[in-house]
């Protein structure tokens, strides 16, 4: 009686399947928080962010009289309590098999709950301040560093359920790692602030700005444009760099592949978004593209960072060669 007392708290035993059921449960997740960007961007594109113009309530109501830009506004936030919701759960159930998974699993759950904590208030704080350029920009970030967090999550998940080895990796591709994940940050941040600011027709030709200088200034609107689309060349850089360094190793050179074309596939979305002056499909794209280049980025992390490093040649062994 006590042996199964025992065996009831230490959860499912090694090899259980439970971890994967989890791990399809947050991919799940992962895709409806992907979907829920889109969303929000389709709230702001069609002016419906001060549709409710309260909030948790939305008219003082729980359910509003709907049109089409309450109803964009109000299923916004339903499909956001939903999501929430799912996630509670999936906490709980994290907490019933707690020790038979690694302790990272816990970890990212409990960083992804306080991260959606900050995005709620962000929410919040976004009609409540009018749509100010600072609550939109944070709003974007803290939603996909929270559908980041639930990517992550359910690759450890994963890794739980069926362990495997990786080839180790030089510092070299580390350090482009780095490099890709502080231009995918500032970039996204970039492009938040455009959006909010009105400044995506601040240049309105493509190379060259209004028909000028490529970067003629880095301030005002202008200037947010310039820096955002320096910021996207420079990101091409680097992902070419990585498909070089990583190129014949299994999952990190195929990721790599994957994100030189999601960034390219999103920096020919921005430059037709300039061109055809931001339709509402091409801005949406945009947004669905700025999501996956984050969550490509966190997966090809997640790969390198899992790798051990390579192991430096000695010197005399150069020498000898």
């Amino acid at each position: 009686m006590r042996r199964g007392c025992a065996a009831a708290r230490q959860g499912p035993p090694t090899g259980s399947p439970m971890p994967l059921v989890l791990y399809r449960i947050t991919t799940a997740l992962t895709i409806c928080t992907w979907g829920l960007l889109v969303f929000g961007a389709s709230v702001r594109v069609h002016g419906a962010g001060l549709a409710c113009p309260d909030w948790p309530l939305c008219f003082g109501e729980v359910v509003p009289p709907i049109d089409l830009q309450v109803g964009l506004e109000f299923g916004h936030r339903v499909l956001a309590g939903l999501i929430s919701l799912g996630f509670l759960g999936l906490g709980a159930a994290l907490f019933r098999i707690r020790r038979a998974l690694p302790a990272e699993v816990g970890t990212l759950w409990l960083l992804a709950a306080i991260v959606l904590g900050v995005q709620v208030v962000l929410g919040g704080l976004t009609v409540l301040e009018l749509l100010a350029e600072w609550t939109v920009t944070s709003h974007l970030l803290a939603g996909n560093t929270f559908c980041l967090l639930l990517l992550l999550l359910a690759l450890s998940l994963r890794e739980a359920s069926a362990p495997r080895t990786r080839a180790p990796v030089g510092l070299p591709v580390r350090a482009a790692a780095v490099a890709l994940a502080i231009g995918v940050v500032s970039q996204l941040a970039m492009g938040g602030l455009v959006a909010s600011s009105h400044a995506g027709l601040a240049c309105g030709t493509f190379p060259s700005c209004n028909g000028a200088a490529w970067f003629p200034t880095f301030e005002g609107p202008v200037g947010l444009q310039v820096t955002h689309r320096l910021i996207g060349l420079l990101l091409l850089c680097v992902a070419l760099s990585l498909v070089g360094l990583t190129r014949g190793r299994g999952p990190q050179g195929r990721l790599a592949l994957v994100l030189l074309a999601v960034i390219s596939v999103q920096a020919t979305l921005g430059i037709a978004n300039v061109l055809l002056g931001l339709p509402v499909e091409v801005t949406l794209l945009h947004s669905l593209g700025a999501a996956a280049t984050v969550l490509v980025t966190g997966w090809l992390h997640h790969e390198i960072w899992r790798a051990p490093v390579a192991a430096e040649l000695p010197t005399a062994s150069l020498e000898g060669a």
